[in-house]
């Protein structure tokens, strides 16, 4: 977990890199980087890329949320300096948890409301203080609430899948809504960028790799979670050391609320989990 956090946060750097790029071709190659790879890895591992049946229909909706979640999430890099822009995304268990509710059955108590709000309350400080576009932070926003659908789905297909299952359906979703948006515009790569390009494919495929081990191996699910937020550390750090991202002392305060608030509500969730089953 700890490199899948570090390699992650490479990969935003990388998309800084890239500022006369558009989003949609830095995801069409990243996610035909992906695709190539997760082929090859199923191609080894024997099984089947279209799962089963009966999952098909969550794995669909799973890879549109996923691919929601990473053309709002890539736009917000591009906007935001990449402390604020990775601390949006740390609200997508607030989702998770808001649209279990539904789709899964699954309760939310009077205190995660307390712990949502504390995290909301955090995005309006550092939004204030810091002047951060609503533009940006609403697409931080629609990144999270996607990515937390996707959370969703991924529960609701289980562990009946193998993870490259997932990973795959997620890029058959991405890959032609890439295709259709690099189709009205496109920048020719030149010099260096091809190498920036290659390495957001390669690095995050990598991450997903890791991450996926991480959680196949491990005994203490929670406790491999809470190692991802060290990824708001290495954004502050890489924000100011390779782009001189300054921002205001206060907008700290504000992102802090909002990990404060997810991580109350992990640690909540999971003492209560036996009791919502």
């Amino acid at each position: 977990m700890l490199a899948s956090t570090l390699l992650f946060a490479l990969v935003n750097i990388c998309i800084k890199k890239l500022p006369a790029i558009p989003a949609g071709e830095i995801i069409l190659i990243r996610s035909a980087i992906s695709l190539g790879l997760t082929l090859a890895m199923l191609r080894r591992t024997r099984a089947a890329p279209w799962g089963h049946r009966p999952q098909r229909a969550d794995l669909v909706w799973r890879g549109i949320m996923g691919t929601a979640a990473l053309v709002m999430g890539f736009l917000t890099i591009k906007q935001l300096p990449l402390a604020p822009a990775v601390t949006l995304q740390y609200l997508g268990p607030i989702f998770t948890a808001v649209a279990g509710i539904w789709l899964l059955g699954q309760p939310v108590r009077g205190w995660q409301w307390l712990f949502f709000g504390l995290s909301l309350g955090g995005v309006a400080v550092a939004q204030g203080v810091s002047g951060l576009g609503w533009a940006g932070v609403g697409l931080g926003l629609g990144a999270a609430a996607a990515s937390g659908l996707s959370y969703v789905f991924n529960s609701r297909v289980g562990q009946q899948e193998h993870p490259l299952v997932i990973v795959f359906y997620f890029q058959l979703v991405t890959l032609p809504v890439a295709l259709l948006w690099t189709a009205f515009d496109w920048h020719a790569p030149r010099g260096l960028e091809w190498a920036w390009l290659a390495a957001v494919g390669l690095l995050t495929q990598a991450a997903l790799w890791c991450v996926t081990q991480s959680y196949q191996r491990g005994h203490q699910a929670a406790g491999i979670a809470a190692l991802d937020y060290l990824g708001l550390v290495y954004a502050a750090a890489f924000g100011y050391w390779f782009f001189d991202e300054k921002i205001e002392p206060l907008a700290y305060g504000g992102m802090a609320l909002v990990l404060l608030g997810v991580a109350l509500n992990a640690w909540y969730s999971a003492r209560h989990k036996p009791a919502d089953l």
